[in-house]
């Protein structure tokens, strides 16, 4: 259960586009609604932190996404990571990396 008062552990997930993506089962359109729903879901049960679009050096073209996400541990966020809709059809390839927030608060 999430505890806004502990330290916790994060994980980025840098999802970097396929170059040799196979033909996809489903139209982009009902991809992107699955993908949106499923951010939805893990925002809902407080693991989403936050996500977006990355976009190449010139800031023209779409380049994959990252995501941010409340787990207990490495495997738990790589399998999670490995479920997003763009993942699992294999047009992105998901890379995790353990990550802290760091507050300077404290």
């Amino acid at each position: 259960m999430y505890d806004p008062n502990r330290k916790e552990q994060l994980y980025v997930c840098i999802y970097r586009m396929n170059p040799d993506p196979p033909k996809l089962k489903v139209t982009p359109e009902e991809l992107h609604a699955e993908h949106r729903s499923w951010l939805q879901g893990l925002s809902d049960r407080k693991i989403l932190v936050g996500s977006g679009p990355a976009r190449d050096e010139h800031n023209k073209n779409h380049a994959g996404a990252v995501m941010i996400f409340r787990m207990p541990t490495m495997a738990a966020a790589e399998a999670l990571a490995r479920e997003e809709p763009n993942a699992r059809e294999g047009l992105r390839i998901p890379e995790v990396v353990p990550w802290h927030r760091m507050w300077f608060e404290d």
